[in-house]
């Protein structure tokens, strides 16, 4: 078993909740209410911001030209691929890119930006990757598991699992799980443990994230 694999296992029924979640299942029934999903993707948009800041951090903790060069590419296919459907989609829902950029983020989206990027400034380049991970790699899962049930009619819904089951997106995933992999090829026990704790909380927060959209959640209650 890979040590991305042993992560994935480590954090037990929490990373099979952050696949079945209904939010998740409602998308992939294209019948989750608009309303949810225009909350969602506002404050995934705001994340995203937050995301591409992470990007970069760890392009400049990089040890490499080369990993360096691999992470101004995932910023850049944030930047023009990902953040493009939160724009396209919500201008169908009235909300334009400079509304959604005065969006204030909810509690729980703070709450997770901050931990990502507080993870990687103040750790290693390692703990920033891993932090990421349970992000890309749990999008990737959630979009490849609902394209095998099969499309919604819903078009925004249809596009949404399209673009997180797409090749861009294994091949992503496979980079950061293979980067993950070799640290824990090289890690003591120590560090081994420190990276599950914080791969765990990350896949906590992307359960968070889903609750936050699925209930619209704009307070703080519950997050701990």
């Amino acid at each position: 078993m890979s040590f991305s694999e042993q992560l994935a296992v480590s954090c037990g029924e929490k990373w099979e909740r952050m696949h079945t979640h209904p939010f998740v299942k409602e998308i992939g029934l294209g019948t989750l209410p608009k309303d949810k999903y225009r909350f969602y993707l506002e404050q995934d948009y705001i994340y995203l911001i937050e995301f591409c800041r992470l990007l970069g951090l760890l392009a400049s903790k990089a040890p490499d030209l080369e990993t360096m060069g691999k992470f101004k590419d995932l910023l850049a296919l944030t930047l023009e691929y990902e953040m493009d459907l939160h724009v396209r989609t919500c201008a169908e829902f009235g909300v334009d890119r400079q509304q959604l950029e005065k969006v204030k983020p909810a509690p729980f989206c703070l709450a997770y930006t901050s931990y990502l990027l507080n993870t990687a400034g103040a750790g290693e380049f390692a703990d920033g990757v891993v932090a990421l991970l349970p992000c890309a790699w749990g999008y990737y899962e959630v979009g490849r598991r609902l394209a095998e049930r099969g499309l919604p009619e819903e078009q925004c819904y249809r596009e949404w699992i399209e673009t997180y089951s797409s090749a861009e997106m294994a091949e992503l995933v496979a980079y950061l799980r293979g980067l993950t992999d070799s640290f824990g090829a090289e890690a003591t026990e120590a560090g081994k443990k420190r990276w599950s704790e914080i791969f765990e909380r990350s896949v906590e927060f992307e359960i968070m994230f889903w609750e936050m959209g699925y209930h619209k959640l704009t307070e703080a209650a519950g997050l701990s």
